[in-house]
């Protein structure tokens, strides 16, 4: 089939208006170019009609072996599938495992994300499974003293090994430790709060239904911004003022739930403090440092 034919061919079937259709034209695409000339896939891929960006992300996802086994849980449109060909491994699963890569993922979701990862500098864990296999049973002192020498040599390369079904022990702990992390914060707010509670109006009580101080400490995001903002006379009086109230609330919100898009927001949304008010950089990034 000459090149015209299948551009043409191509512009009828369009890019894809579903995840399985945009990895196959990416597929098709991606076989064309290894079997015609430079010249006939310039023809090819002009006759589409479609810009040469269009052109070189459907490539990429079609290039990309990785995204197949991930078919069910990509995004319907090709703008929202190629950046998933941007990751490394351990970052494509990491986006499998905190949820951004689902059906409905926008791509201006999955590139906030990639963003807030890099920018944040954290570390993509890596997890390497190894599984032991003993002709005799081993004593429980046996076993202790193998773990033992395997986690020192392990440690040698960085790596934490643990015995087990590593993700829900991990799972665990790391919820534990959120809980710990929050109750400290949330005493730590209650502390910055006393001295702003105790000059809050009755009609500013009345209004946002505050009764006690823990009213607005475990109350919503908006009701604390809103009694800030109503006491400092404007949103820059509240940032200049309070805003450190405003960043133990997020952190305080992000170690509460168990849902990974609503930590990954409430990161986003310190990030972007860190950003905008200067003054509260070395807390953010304290905070930020606390967020597991």
């Amino acid at each position: 089939m000459n090149p015209a034919l299948l551009a043409e061919n191509l512009a009828v079937k369009g890019q894809g208006k579903s995840a399985a259709e945009v990895l196959d034209t990416g597929q098709t695409l991606a076989l064309e170019e290894q079997r015609l000339s430079a010249e006939d896939f310039q023809i090819l891929s002009k006759g589409t009609g479609w810009h040469p960006k269009v052109i070189t992300k459907l490539l990429a996802i079609g290039r990309d072996k990785r995204l197949v086994p991930l078919q069910k849980q990509l995004p319907s449109t090709y703008s929202a599938i190629y950046p998933f060909t941007t990751l490394s491994d351990a970052e494509l699963n990491l986006a499998v495992s905190e949820g951004i890569c689902r059906p409905d993922s926008a791509s201006r979701e999955i590139l906030d994300w990639i963003k807030v990862k890099r920018l944040d500098g954290m570390d993509l864990p890596e997890s390497i499974g190894f599984v032991g296999t003993s002709i005799e049973p081993l004593t429980k002192e046996r076993k202790a003293a193998l773990l033992g020498a395997l986690q020192q040599t392990a440690l040698t390369f960085g790596i934490n090994l643990v015995e087990g079904a590593v993700s829900v022990t991990t799972r665990k702990a790391t919820k534990a430790s959120r809980e710990a992390v929050g109750e400290r914060l949330y005493q730590q707010l209650l502390k910055e709060l006393n001295p702003v509670f105790a000059i809050v109006s009755d009609e500013i009580r009345k209004e946002f239904e505050l009764n006690v101080i823990d009213d607005l400490a475990a109350g919503e995001i908006r009701t604390l911004t809103g009694v800030l903002i109503r006491l400092s006379g404007s949103s820059e009086g509240m940032w200049e003022r309070h805003g450190a109230m405003y960043c133990y609330k997020i952190a305080i919100e992000y170690n509460k739930t168990e849902s990974r898009a609503l930590r990954f927001n409430y990161r986003k949304r310190l990030l972007e403090v860190k950003n905008k008010h200067s003054h509260l950089n070395e807390l953010v990034a304290d905070l930020l440092n606390q967020m597991n």
